[in-house]
């Protein structure tokens, strides 16, 4: 009788053809839930390009083209004022390298000229770190689009030569696969903020392993920090300067916003005199504790401010030669990442432990592909001992895995490339594998540098 009730209880859930996901009932058969296993797959995706445009803080409109791991790292460009800026994401904070014109009209353009910059939301529109990591970015599709209940199947149409199907909801408009394994294809309205238009593809484990990569390959540049356009920096009282027959010495009081922590503060100083520039100068780096301000200074000693400071104390000079303007900026310099603590000459990173239940765990997960066959438990000794041996080697750099930063050693063991991965910030074991031949490629590379 038992088995009639299982065969009855069978029968209906094939009628019906419903199952409840999170919650919320959907056809099988409908296009809702194929969003919802979209959206699913890209949570759990190990990597995601993201290429299209987005309203930035301006409300203007900016093109983005970047590629972020499971764990929220990436690279990339974006596109503003018709000219490109390299973008890099890590340990939650998005930086951009970009020339002067980009940053225009914000008056620190030429101090951010060329040169690393941590970027506030505000800046591109939304935050990379916090919006593009596949698992938030699943979530944010999930939230806009998965609670629709709606029957049947939209017609198929195509998006970059794929074949989709179209969703429309409060939120936009969600292009999603027309067949398994379904993706998010396309979106269009304020899934990442105003005006989004945006493709997505889920990256496959060789370009994932390049991400990380890439971002390894950024982090030497970040290491004696970069400018901060979170914190803005104000002048307090008017500019001060001292000139010369050899120059020109700028000097402005700078108040440092924050109660709490004291800001690191460069100074950038123009000098300009019928209508050129004379001289540019910078400032070395100035502590200011919180809550406080500090005098900072930096001297023009240009020829061209050499020029015209003799033309205009020559005997019979005309006023108008003499005429000068001082003008200064103060900008914030942002702390290094700490990832670049775990590069391979790095003295910051977490020290590694190996916990025997951590260590048991990489073993139940990676040593049968590791020995090619079913491991015996004595082998769990040597397991160790290659982890161990592994971890001790010189080559290191910051890598990820299942959505989790970490710092991955690359060794030899047997003839193989063998990896060791630990938690970034804890120094846990996280895993332990014999990389397949791109991401052992991957690591070299990004461990030897380019």
């Amino acid at each position: 009788m038992r088995y009639r009730v299982a065969a009855l209880l069978a029968l209906a859930l094939v009628v019906t053809g419903c199952s409840p996901i999170d919650g919320k009932m959907v056809s099988y058969d409908s296009v809702a839930n194929h969003v919802r296993i979209a959206a699913s797959n890209l949570e759990q995706a190990n990597g995601v390009r993201i290429n299209g445009t987005v309203q930035d803080g301006r409300g203007e409109e900016i093109a983005v083209d970047v590629r972020l791991n499971g764990a929220g790292e990436g690279a990339g460009k974006i596109r503003r004022n018709g000219i490109a800026a390299q973008t890099l994401v890590v340990d939650s904070t998005t930086y951009v390298k970009a020339p002067a014109a980009w940053w225009a009209p914000d008056n620190r353009a030429d101090t951010y000229d060329d040169v690393w910059v941590a970027v506030s939301a505000t800046t591109i529109g939304f935050d990379p770190a916090a919006k593009l990591k596949p698992e938030a970015l699943g979530k944010l599709v999930d939230d806009a689009f998965g609670s629709l209940q709606i029957e049947g199947m939209p017609p198929v149409t195509e998006v970059d030569k794929v074949q989709v199907r179209k969703v429309e909801a409060t939120a936009g408009t969600l292009w999603v696969t027309a067949e398994k394994p379904y993706q998010v294809v396309r979106t269009e309205g304020s899934l990442l903020g105003p005006r989004t238009a945006v493709n997505f593809v889920i990256t496959p484990p060789g370009p994932t392993a390049q991400i990380a990569r890439d971002v390894a390959l950024g982090l030497p540049a970040l290491r004696t920090g970069s400018y901060d356009a979170y914190t803005t920096l104000q002048f307090e009282g008017a500019l001060r300067h001292t000139c010369d027959a050899q120059g020109c010495t700028v000097t402005g009081r700078v108040r440092n916003p924050s109660d709490e922590e004291p800001v690191t503060a460069v100074l950038d100083g123009r000098v300009t005199g019928n209508r050129t520039v004379l001289g540019r100068c910078r400032s070395g780096r100035a502590e200011v504790p919180a809550s406080a301000a500090a005098d900072v200074s930096c001297r023009v000693t240009t020829p061209a401010w050499r020029k015209f400071y003799a033309s205009a104390t020559a005997p019979g000079a005309p006023m108008s030669t003499t005429k000068y303007q001082v003008t200064a900026s103060a900008s914030a310099i942002a702390r290094a990442p700490l990832a670049t603590e775990c590069l391979r000459d790095g003295k910051g990173c977490a020290t590694n432990d190996l916990d025997d239940g951590d260590v048991m765990d990489t073993f139940d997960r990676s040593a049968q592909a590791w020995y090619e066959r079913t491991p015996a438990d004595s082998e769990l000794a040597d397991w160790r001992r290659m982890i161990e041996v592994t971890a001790a080697g010189p080559d290191r750099v910051p890598w990820a895995t299942d959505g989790q930063p970490t710092v991955a050693y690359l060794g030899t063991q047997g003839g193989r490339p063998f990896v060791a991965q630990f938690d970034r910030q804890d120094g846990k074991l996280v895993a332990a594998y014999g990389p397949d031949p791109a991401e052992a490629t991957a690591l070299r590379q990004a461990i030897t540098g380019p």
